[in-house]
């Protein structure tokens, strides 16, 4: 006659499942959070290099053009002859086009997408394929209505300067039309590419860029010189919940996990190449705006808007934003 387990055997066995299954379960979690980190420094490297090789093609000048071309979404699903019927349509916020067509900063993807051939780069494997649902001119969803890849890889602006001339009225009371870049918008005029931030992950949803400040005095002006607008009092406030406002991460303050990817963000350089940084070394390596905006206000810990700079100092060195002495 064979012996049976005893309800004890059994409990001791589970027992020792669960024990194991709880050690476990966060190894296999980690060791999956690193394996995409390294898929997300992969693509970051390939869409760093695309823009990169896009400039070899243009004279050395980062892509900065406005324009609508019709058929050019890059949601296929809205590439239908239905949705490129009319000129202009897909490239302004009339309630029923969106920005599908539109080729500008905010679709960037369509500079670099012809280097680089896959679409699925774009999206960022932690945060995976963002469509919110609201915001100018494409509510009902980014994604699905704009065809805009948005909360994955953002491009800093303040590098490579932008437009906004496509269906602008030319004249006195337009502004900030041609955005140029403070370096001029080349990458030889970087001092330092190989340390200077090109792209990196978006901590915010509703955006695939990085924002550029602009001095107050130009403000309304036609044409007006962007610089950085990624301040550290910015940062610590944008990136940590329970911290003051001095851009000192305070001793109880804690990282918003959902603003970063594993703790920090894959970041592409002006050279090609990408590499993880952590949200701590990011700020470290972020001026603060007693050194580069002395007398920009503040409100509620951020500047009273965050393209509005009152003066800037770009003989400093915090080469991660093209500023180096």
């Amino acid at each position: 006659m064979k012996k049976a387990f005893t309800l004890i055997e059994l409990l001791v066995v589970i027992a020792i499942i669960a024990i194991l299954a709880a050690i476990l379960f966060p190894v296999f979690a980690q060791a999956k959070t690193a394996a995409k980190k390294s898929v997300a420094i992969s693509n970051q490297k390939q869409i760093t290099t695309g823009m990169f090789l896009y400039t070899t093609d243009y004279d050395d000048t980062w892509a900065r053009n406005d324009e609508c071309v019709p058929y050019s979404s890059l949601n296929q699903n809205l590439n239908t002859a239905a949705n490129n019927s009319a000129t202009g349509q897909g490239c302004t916020p009339d309630g029923s086009t969106y920005f599908y067509n539109r080729v500008n900063h905010f679709s960037w993807h369509k500079w670099v997408g012809p280097y680089i051939k896959n679409i699925d780069l774009f999206w960022h494997p932690v945060k995976g394929r963002i469509n919110m649902t609201d915001g100018f001119g494409c509510a009902g969803g980014y994604w699905e209505k704009c065809g805009q890849i948005f909360g994955s890889f953002a491009l800093n602006t303040a590098v490579t300067g932008a437009l906004n001339t496509y269906d602008n009225s030319v004249g006195a009371s337009s502004s900030r039309i041609f955005r140029n870049s403070w370096t001029g918008g080349t990458q030889t005029n970087l001092a330092q590419p190989a340390s200077t931030l090109l792209f990196a992950e978006a901590s915010n949803p509703y955006t695939g860029i990085l924002p550029h400040g602009v001095l107050t005095a130009n403000y309304s002006d036609f044409s007006v010189t962007v610089y950085p607008a990624v301040l550290r009092e910015h940062l610590v406030n944008d990136l940590y919940e329970g911290n003051g406002n001095s851009g000192t991460i305070s001793g109880n303050a804690y990282l918003v996990q959902a603003r970063t990817s594993a703790g920090g963000f894959t970041i592409g350089y002006a050279d090609g190449h990408a590499k993880f940084m952590t949200a701590g070394e990011i700020i470290s390596k972020t001026p603060t705006i007693a050194e580069y905006a002395p007398g920009t206000a503040m409100a509620n810990g951020l500047a009273t808007s965050t393209q509005r700079l009152a003066t800037v100092n770009t003989n400093i060195n915090y080469p991660l934003w093209g500023l180096s002495q």
